[in-house]
């Protein structure tokens, strides 16, 4: 980083800044986080092309700072002040935790969905952007780079910019090589904006096609395009490029794993016709080199060839283009006597065998036949490579059509067509376009609930599962829909069969929230663990008088499990002989506030928010009073009632104590809060019996509790709170549902 040549500008940098705040001496302001919470630091692009970086992909402009604190969100900073040589100031709240500079990201949209204080670095880290957000129209390129603020110091004060993509530049320096089109098909045009421990792509990311032609390219280099960082097998260049006096066709793919911050060169050479892409992983100039030939020419006899409707063949006879519709084709190829042809290359629903052929001239036939190739199938290829005397001699390129349909999404489907989830999926499961002439449409079979329902949206239709509430059926049955794609006139009809798992939860409707009616137990991610709908112990009764008379043997399995944060397997409550424990728990833990609240719950469902609880509560601090029937407004206002009740138990053989349960109703509909307590330790007897914390989202140091108090302890007291615990301690976790788009009868 040239650490003795920034030094220098940062003390300068800093005088300045010292006389602007009055007092400071050139000593004091040597450091660069002071006392008054300002920091300065130096921010270079890694491997700029310029030294002064005004190449385009070097520039800083539009700048903000995401500061981080336990994984949290504290502040988006805004304001800096910058010398014009690559030093900066700003002024965060703190001098805590950890910054992340962005760079030229001001088109980046979900950027604007963070807040301060809710919003994790999870959620920060996983923010994706279209390729046209992560690069201006001037080529400025979004950059984004770590510092820590609590180990900022005058050694250590330059953070190195990476850019949050690859380049894909031309070259052409031999004379007599002209390109004339140039096309990159099969990349993500979505990204992940900062950097990922593993390079990947989202998984609903839409392709492109990239397509640029030339009059004459050569004797130079330009930038074709920039990539956003991805693991893509599927990147295919082709070129046409004039040399010799005849044009040559050129193909090679792309690397497996495009990464950011690396340029990709193709590279035209002339006699041998290399063409080569830089493969170097670290630099932004420059790479390996992995070469593809130039395709030599073989001709097709039209005349003498079987070909199915739909099939075409080039003027120059080397390419044949085949529908992505059922063909059978029979190409006769010419050539010198004594020449073979061998295939190279295979595509799924292809057949394609040589045949001996007669005479001096149709050297060979070739017998090609298709399946219909199924929506979301790539444009793809097979060789016939003619050769004499082991000699290639000429090239016959077979181009098999991609379906037109367009499936885009979720959905993937295997070889027999067919897309099997085998788990619960629900919400938008994909996207379908289909061209000119075709319609589609969902089936079902008659004893299948239309789980699934097509959604026009600009010109596709979005496929979209969907949530029964209670179901009886959600008991991890299969559920089948078939997507039938057809002509209008009901012809060349195309079925594709898609299947999920139907699980459920026992849930109850409250202002817009669908609560889960028991807590978790077992594996937070096994609905099979969970109470099923099919077997609710209390379906249509009043639960809390359920829970009143039940069983301690069936009390104890509804309410017996207790989580820690980043560990989906619950603690059952347990008892050695002296004291009850839960079995299990760990000494630290992750944090639930900071979690993905979907990572601790089943598909479909997630924990809790702050807003979730709060709507039971008249304040962060609310006394709900003690046995019995209470009527009260929460702090929206909403008027709700609780009663309490509670009961004695005994549990493993062993008296537990008095434990309590709260049913809230508001508007006629009926949540029952229980449990039996936490643990605040390791050691076993560390037990609140009747304190619940309850597994809370979106705040990494407070949690809403439930503080219960017998009524021969503390007669009247019964406290939802919202606040600090530690994350070693157990929680209770009662999920709510996702939002979902289609519920269905």
């Amino acid at each position: 980083m040239r650490k003795n040549l920034v030094y220098p500008v940062m003390a300068a940098v800093l005088v300045a800044w010292a006389l602007f705040v009055g007092g400071c001496t050139v000593d004091e302001s040597s450091h660069f986080a002071d006392a008054a919470g300002t920091v300065v630091t130096r921010l270079e692009v890694e491997n700029q092309q310029e030294s002064d970086g005004s190449h385009p992909d070097a520039y800083i402009g539009s700048l903000q700072g995401f500061r981080f604190e336990n994984g949290v969100l504290q502040e988006v900073i805004t304001v800096f002040q910058s010398d014009g040589n690559g030093a900066y100031v700003f002024h965060p709240q703190r001098i805590e935790g950890e910054l992340c500079f962005l760079a030229n990201a001001g088109e980046v949209e979900a950027l604007q969905h963070l807040s301060p204080l809710r919003s994790t670095k999870a959620e920060f880290l996983s923010v994706r952007a279209d390729r046209s957000a992560l690069v201006s129209p001037e080529g400025h390129v979004a950059l984004s780079g770590w510092m820590d603020l609590e180990t900022a110091s005058s050694d250590d004060a330059s953070v190195m910019l990476k850019r949050s993509v690859a380049r894909i530049d031309l070259a052409s320096f031999e004379q007599g090589v002209e390109v004339l089109y140039v096309k990159v098909a099969g990349f993500y045009r979505e990204g992940y904006l900062n950097v990922q421990s593993v390079v990947t792509t989202p998984t609903d990311a839409p392709t492109e096609a990239f397509e640029q032609e030339y009059a004459d390219f050569s004797l130079r280099r330009e930038t074709l395009l920039y990539l956003p960082e991805q693991a893509n097998q599927h990147i295919q260049v082709e070129m046409v490029v004039a040399f010799d006096g005849a044009q040559h066709r050129l193909s090679a793919t792309l690397p497996a794993v495009i990464r950011r911050n690396t340029v990709y060169t193709l590279s035209v050479h002339g006699r041998g016709g290399a063409l080569s892409v830089d493969l170097e992983e670290d630099g932004w100039e420059s790479g390996g080199q992995v070469e593809s030939v130039p395709l030599l020419k073989g001709l097709v006899d039209v005349e003498a060839s079987d070909l199915s409707e739909g099939v075409r063949v080039n003027t120059s006879g080397d390419s044949v283009f085949i529908p992505y519709v059922r063909t059978e084709s029979r190409l006769v190829i010419r050539g010198e006597a004594g020449t073979q042809v061998s295939v190279d290359g295979q595509v799924e629903g292809v057949v394609v065998q040589p045949v001996s052929g007669r005479g001096m001239q149709q050297i060979a036939q070739v017998a090609v036949s298709t399946e219909t190739r199924m929506p979301g199938t790539r444009e793809a290829f097979v060789y016939l490579d003619v050769y004499r005397q082991q000699v290639c001699t000429g090239r016959v390129v077979l181009v098999f059509e991609p379906s037109p349909v367009r499936l885009e999404g979720l959905i993937r489907l295997d070889t027999q067509g067919v897309c099997d989830f085998d788990r619960y999926v629900e919400g938008e499961l994909g996207r379908l376009t289909l061209p000119p002439g075709k319609v589609a449409r969902l089936e079902f079979d008659e004893d299948v609930s239309k789980w699934m329902k097509l959604v026009p949206d600009d010109g596709v239709y979005r496929i979209v599962g969907g949530w029964k509430p209670n179901d009886p059926q959600a008991d991890g049955r299969v559920q089948e829909g078939h997507l039938v794609i057809m002509d209008e006139d009901g012809r060349n009809r195309e079925v594709y069969p898609i299947r999920r798992r139907n699980w459920g939860l026992p849930v109850v409707y409250i202002n817009g929230t669908w609560w889960c009616k028991y807590n978790l137990r077992g594996n937070v991610k096994n609905f099979s663990d969970q109470v099923p709908i099919g077997a609710d112990p209390a379906p249509d009764a009043d639960l809390a008088a359920y829970l009143n008379q039940c069983s301690e043997e069936e009390l104890l399995a509804l309410l017996g499990y207790q989580y820690q944060a980043g560990y989906p397997d619950g603690y059952p409550l347990k008892h050695n002989g002296t004291a009850f424990y839960y079995e299990g728990i760990r000494a630290s833990a992750g944090n639930f506030g900071t979690m993905v609240p979907e990572d601790m719950a089943p598909d479909g469902y997630r924990v809790p928010a702050y807003e979730d609880y709060a709507f039971f509560a008249g304040s962060n601090d609310f006394n709900l009073g003690g046995q019995g029937t209470h009527t009260y407004r929460n702090a929206e206002g909403e008027e709700l009632s609780v009663t309490i009740t509670e009961r004695n138990v005994s549990l493993e053989g062993h008296p537990y104590g008095i434990i309590a349960f709260y049913d809230f109703q508001y508007k006629g509909a009926h949540w029952v809060l229980c449990g039996l307590g936490h643990q605040w330790n390791t050691e076993p007897g560390s037990i609140a019996r009747m304190s619940l914390l309850l597994a809370t989202q979106g705040d990494a140091a407070r949690t809403w509790m439930m503080e219960g108090y017998a009524h021969t302890e503390k007669p009247g007291e019964n406290w939802l709170k919202f606040v600090a615990h530690n994350n070693q301690k157990t929680r209770v976790i009662r999920c709510v549902k996702k939002p979902v788009e289609y519920i269905y009868e």
